[in-house]
């Protein structure tokens, strides 16, 4: 068993995906537009929201983590800090490079990447996408 992540976005899931792929060293794959999936009675894709994405996923050594955009009616955000993806890295050198790359353009630095009692280095920050993310050598 295993967990992962699923960001949902209203709009930017494609810049936000080939973001965290360029940053963590990762490939997109099963990148689906909403123009691609099968018609559904359940819901009405509206034709300016076709080449949004319906599914991507992000694969990255170590892990991966999943994108789509939100249709309008149903907008999203990721308010008041209440989620956080957290970046295990293996070694000192992979956390700073991580959080340099993650962090460029962030909204917020909320803690510069240290060292701290309970880690080699800590870093969180909330990303240009207002994503929340603390970056970790333990």
């Amino acid at each position: 068993m295993r967990i992962t992540s699923y960001l949902v976005f209203n709009g930017n899931a494609e810049q936000a995906a080939n973001f965290y792929a360029e940053a963590l060293g990762g490939k997109l794959e099963n990148l689906t537009r909403y123009n691609q999936f099968p018609p559904s009675p359940e819901w009405t894709v509206p034709a300016e929201f076709g080449n949004l994405i319906g599914h991507c996923c992000i694969v990255f050594p170590g892990g991966g983590m999943s994108v789509a955009d939100t249709l309008p009616s149903n907008p999203v955000s990721f308010a008041k800090g209440g989620n956080m993806l957290t970046l295990v890295c293996d070694s000192v050198e992979q956390a700073e490079s991580a959080f340099a790359k993650l962090s460029r353009d962030a909204q917020r630095i909320n803690c510069p990447i240290q060292k701290v009692f309970y880690a080699e280095r800590y870093g969180e920050f909330i990303d240009r996408f207002g994503v929340q993310w603390a970056v970790m050598k333990d």
